[in-house]
């Protein structure tokens, strides 16, 4: 796991080892179904993010939501290409957004992920208004792939 441009962003790569450094400003609480169907080609539900601290700035519209398979990266988010979500959190203020993981591997040519158990991550990057970006890690949450 290695960090990207910006040194508050972790960079999520495919096979790599995955332990949250920090679960950052913002508490995530994930409700995502326990059990696919394989065949399923994504898994969706919604993450409430509830502010530590005051916060002001811009999130995307969707958390980015991945699976970790045996400690490793199994799936990257879904892209998002979208405008960005302004938020004004005061301190234990929830904002509620939609997640979703595709249930296709990352290592290329590997089509659906394997059956079995993973673990849920998901992440949501704020951009405040005065200051470098940061992220918030949510889960982990078990996955059952059958």
């Amino acid at each position: 796991m290695t960090h990207g441009r910006d040194p508050g962003i972790t960079v999520l790569e495919c096979g790599q080892t995955f332990t949250p450094t920090a679960y950052g400003v913002l508490t995530l609480t994930g409700r995502f179904p326990t059990t696919v169907r394989i065949g399923e080609r994504v898994v969706s539900g919604t993450v409430e993010a509830t502010s530590r601290v005051a916060v002001r700035g811009v999130v995307a519209p969707d958390a980015e939501v991945f699976l970790i398979r045996h400690g490793r990266i199994a799936t990257l988010p879904v892209p998002q290409d979208l405008m960005g979500v302004r938020w004004d959190l005061a301190p234990g203020k929830v904002e509620r957004v939609p997640g979703k993981a595709a249930l296709v591997s990352c290592d290329p040519g590997s089509g659906p992920v394997a059956p079995g158990s993973y673990d849920l991550y998901t992440r949501v990057v704020l951009t405040p208004d005065d200051g470098a970006s940061t992220e918030s890690f949510g889960g982990p949450w078990p996955l059952e792939v059958r």
